[in-house]
């Protein structure tokens, strides 16, 4: 097994030898896709960096409308507690106006501590 495994190498290393002409054309044609591949290297790197610009700039923008969408939950937050509160104070104000003309309903909100 041996024997047969090194007469195939043997001949198979003996069949595949280059001609000196065939050998300096194969180191340029290697030399010719080593400068091919180093140019679409570059290029893809260049393309990379133009994706890795452009999705900094849409993190940006995603980053703004994120802060708009803050301000105008809070912006919406303040105007609903404002007019809660508003409408509490004006509910009280006329419970109290009640109260100074029907003595019944002013101990009904002293007992409740709601004057």
């Amino acid at each position: 097994m041996k024997r047969l495994f090194l007469c195939l190498l043997f001949f198979f290393s003996i069949s595949f030898a280059l001609t000196p002409e065939e050998e300096k054309q194969l180191l340029k044609d290697v030399a010719e896709i080593k400068a091919t591949l180093k140019a679409f290297m570059e290029q893809t790197e260049k393309r990379f960096e133009q994706v890795d610009k452009r999705f900094e700039e849409v993190n940006h923008k995603i980053e703004m409308i994120l802060v708009f969408m803050g301000i105008l939950a809070g912006t919406f937050a303040t105007i609903t507690a404002v007019t809660i509160g508003f409408a509490i104070w004006d509910r009280f104000e006329a419970l109290r106006k009640l109260a100074k003309r029907d003595e019944e309903l002013a101990k009904f909100l002293r007992e409740r501590n709601l004057l």
